[in-house]
């Protein structure tokens, strides 16, 4: 049988071990595209990416914003000196889950929406998650949202606290949602430092369903210094509110959906996705590792289920709990720091681990509530990452360009997670014909 590798790759580079390495991977059969997860390590990635202006002084343009600034100098936050603006569209759009189409709301960038179509935001099948706001600590940061939707919406800043009531989003509490073709214009100094997340709060158990959400990230001069900065957005899907299945969603003139994140339905859950893709043997999610490094990856759960997220062969420390160190780790990663082999976190939770790439091959990281690494009841899918270590070419030459090749596995015989439509029989054996 046809001996197939699972990602051939090229170091197109002199390999360091700088945070800001890029991997030049050209993956062979079946491997169509990889999805690398989301580089967060700096304010300058989101700045390259077209989603960030940034602004070299205080820029505060709302009266939330100015309470703000008093608070922050009331809790000893010193400020930056720069103001990090976000220009953020409410859309509707579509998402493909393995192969299911699904209508979507989603945050996206708004010099990527042309009249009433995105171009040139795919993340990576579609629109959600919205992009990444990533700032510093003391920076002031300004979230422009445009609604551009049928529906009302808000922005809530999840975990930051120097923010003012009244830009907190909460619907009909803190702010009146924002209709279609208004604007609102969210400001608040950068504090605490670590990973967050916002979300619409907008019937919100719908809203955030119909994938409205997003992270945050906030930086500290004193934090570990580490080689990776990754991001993992956890979300489960209903095939029965996609396409296939015939659904569309309502508009602010209709009742809202009943459906769409009611707790009788949360169970029907089928497909599950890490920035908003779904492992399958085409599309694998790969942290792409070199050995020696520490990588730190950042993992936020979006959806309404619990997962336990284990990885093979590494040892993680768990370094930050909802944007707060966790003792004894105080920025330096040691023996005793918690530590484990899984990431266990529940719904709106986010935690922050670091590894040290100390192995050798190729390590799956995946859910172990193992229904969950499935693509509608199909293994493997889902929620699962491969941590696969590169290695450099020595003087130019070596087997498959000096990179790690496909120990022996044979993909025509064990395909990962290939998508099998919705009302089609999923297969649990492969023909040795």
């Amino acid at each position: 049988m046809k001996r197939l590798l699972f990602l051939l790759a090229a170091a197109a580079f002199c390999m360091g071990f700088a945070a800001t390495s890029v991997w030049a991977l050209k993956p062979g059969l079946p491997v169509k595209e990889i999805r690398f997860l989301v580089d967060v390590s700096s304010v300058a990635v989101a700045e390259k990416a077209g989603h960030a202006k940034v602004i070299n002084k205080v820029d505060v343009q709302t009266k939330g914003g100015q309470w703000a600034v008093g608070q922050a100098k009331k809790l000893g936050v010193k400020l930056s000196g720069k103001t990090v603006e976000y220009d953020i569209t409410a859309v509707e759009a579509k998402q493909d889950i393995a192969g299911v189409e699904f209508p979507v709301w989603a945050f996206v960038p708004s010099n990527k929406v042309k009249g009433d179509k995105v171009e040139g935001y795919k993340n990576p099948h579609g629109v959600v998650p919205g992009p990444t706001i990533i700032a510093d600590e003391g920076d002031i940061v300004r979230v422009i949202m445009k609604n551009r939707s049928k529906n009302n919406h808000t922005i809530h800043i999840h975990g930051p606290t120097v923010i003012a009531y009244d830009h907190d989003g909460t619907m009909n509490v803190a702010q009146v949602p924002v209709k279609m073709d208004q604007e609102f214009t969210y400001e608040f100094v950068a504090s605490p430092v670590g990973t967050h997340l916002y979300h619409c709060h907008v019937n919100a158990n719908e809203h955030m369903d119909m994938g409205l959400y997003g992270s945050i990230i906030i930086h500290s001069k004193n934090e570990e210094k580490v080689d990776q900065d990754l991001l993992v957005m956890l979300d489960e899907w209903d095939s029965k509110f996609s396409m296939e299945e015939g659904f569309a969603p309502t508009t602010a003139e209709v009742k809202q959906s009943a459906e769409v994140g009611h707790p009788r339905n949360i169970a029907r859950y089928n497909l599950f996705t890490i920035n908003g893709n779904a492992w399958t043997d085409e599309y694998p999610n790969v942290v792409a590792a070199q050995q020696g490094q520490k990588i730190r990856v950042r993992f936020i759960n979006m959806g309404s289920w619990p997962h336990n997220i284990h990885l093979h062969g590494h040892t993680l420390h768990w370094v930050a709990w909802d944007g707060r160190n966790v003792p004894p780790y105080n920025n330096k990663i040691s023996d005793n720091d918690m530590r484990s082999d899984s990431v266990s976190i529940l719904p709106g939770e986010r935690k922050d681990y670091i590894f040290e790439a100390n192995q050798d091959g190729r390590w799956v990281w995946h859910c172990h509530i193992v229904a969950h690494a499935t693509n509608d009841g199909v293994y493997h899918g889902g929620l699962l990452m491969a941590v696969v270590y590169l290695h450099p070419k020595k003087d130019g030459v070596g087997p498959y360009g000096g990179v790690l090749d496909g120990s022996g596995i044979d993909l025509d015989a064990y395909p990962l997670g290939k998508p099998v439509k919705i009302g089609e029989k999923p297969y649990d054996a492969i023909s040795s014909k």
